[in-house]
């Protein structure tokens, strides 16, 4: 089979490599689509929070069809179905035309739900869904997300919108403010904008608590926009757009007593039973089926797999880029 090999930090080829086998509880999955994530440019730098031996092959969800079965009441359920799915921890991922995993890592695609969006059923929406169940739970009323033209913020406006939460998305560049607005936001700030801070603080004050989910991590700007939002705030950090060493400003967590804490939905999802599972993707194919599509900037095939994350990397916020195999 087709597939493509990570050998070393950043050292992806092409190759063909046998198709595997699976183990009791285990499926083979014929993949259709892959996406690209962040998460999986951080698995390609050795960078993620799960390590497999190399060489190994990349790729953390996508969908396909069960063709094959190692045993087990879920798996013979399943085989012939078109379903979303997840890598294992254990072996290798997505970016190939066949991937082994186990039957619970696997939901049926309902039948007014694509292939290609099917393919990101997990990572983006699941943790949309999470934000705004977190934002519910710990009483926040309000969201302000920073990277609020990807996919993922707009999938974090819908849910926030169908559970009466407020949003502010904060933007690198002043053309995607309409297309946030758009998407249902409440209010778009742009960070590149000389007076941005003081904006913020005008925007955010007679505002309670506000979940501040991050995708910057690094350098000093997500945490000038943490001294901008009321006491008592969170920021909750899930991406490391910025590389760079983060530059905390001490006595704003004393004197506010913000928040700042990790999120890693691999770590969530984890904790779920299976019920739990399938009741949060049952509400992620109810989003595609209501007419919510994450938007496609393009396809590839595996062997131009260069061209595809080439694309990605600097057209993040364009939408997603996919593996068609």
């Amino acid at each position: 089979m087709k597939a493509l090999h990570l050998t070393g930090p950043l050292d992806l080829k092409f190759v063909e490599i046998p198709v595997p086998s699976p183990g009791k509880g285990e499926v083979l999955v014929k993949m259709d689509f892959s996406p690209v994530n962040p998460s999986d440019l951080a698995f390609l730098t050795g960078g993620y929070g799960i390590q497999k031996p190399y060489p190994v092959v990349p790729g953390i969800e996508g969908s396909g069809k069960i063709v094959a079965s190692g045993g087990g009441v879920y798996t013979g359920f399943l085989k012939n179905k078109r379903v979303a799915c997840v890598a294992s921890h254990k072996y290798d991922g997505t970016w190939a035309e066949y991937m082994v995993t186990e039957a619970t890592k696997c939901i049926i695609l309902k039948s007014g739900v694509s292939s290609d969006q099917g393919s990101m059923l997990f990572v983006n929406p699941l943790t949309a869904l999470e934000f705004v169940k977190m934002a519910r739970q710990e009483g926040f009323n309000h969201i302000v997300m920073t990277a609020a033209a990807s996919s993922l913020s707009k999938m974090v406006i819908y849910f926030a919108q169908k559970n009466g939460i407020g949003f502010t998305g904060i933007v690198r560049k002043k053309e995607q403010i309409s297309g946030v607005l758009a998407a249902g936001a409440n209010y778009v700030f742009d960070s590149s904008s000389a007076d941005y801070e003081e904006q913020l603080k005008k925007h955010f004050k007679g505002f309670s608590k506000i979940l501040y989910p991050d995708a910057i991590g690094g350098g000093d700007i997500p945490y000038k926009i943490l001294a901008c939002l009321p006491e008592h705030s969170k920021m909750l950090i899930y991406g490391r757009l910025e590389q760079s060493f983060a530059n905390m400003i001490p006595q704003d967590l004393i004197f506010h007593e913000y928040k700042i804490e990790g999120f890693w939905l691999n770590k969530v999802a984890g904790k779920k039973s299976l019920f739990e599972a399938v009741s949060d993707t049952n509400k992620v194919q109810k989003m595609l089926n209501s007419g919510f599509e994450t938007t496609i900037q393009n396809t590839f095939g595996l062997e131009d797999f260069s061209k595809a994350l080439k694309l990605y990397m600097e057209n993040m916020s364009v939408g997603k880029v996919l593996f068609q195999m």
